[in-house]
């Protein structure tokens, strides 16, 4: 990236790159850090992988049964 700017005509002191070579570092090691995912990471994606299926199946048996419920009264009325 220096030499980029060193072509393009950029005058670059030793000051600017050293913070420039410190602040490219400093992301790349946060970026390693993200991507390393641990086995406390993956057991609490799994667990909430879990959770979310069975609540959206917990409701959508709610919503049949609650369907069910109201078309037997109506036909009990009828």
């Amino acid at each position: 990236m220096l030499e980029k700017l060193g072509k393009e005509g950029v005058e670059i002191d030793g000051k600017i790159a050293s913070i420039i070579e410190d602040g490219i570092a400093r992301i790349k090691g946060e970026a390693a850090r993200e991507s390393i995912s641990g086995p406390e990471e993956t057991i609490m994606v799994l667990l909430l992988t879990i959770t979310s299926i069975a609540t959206g199946f917990l409701m959508g048996m709610d919503w049949v049964q609650n369907t069910y419920f109201k078309k037997l009264t109506k036909n009990r009325r009828a």
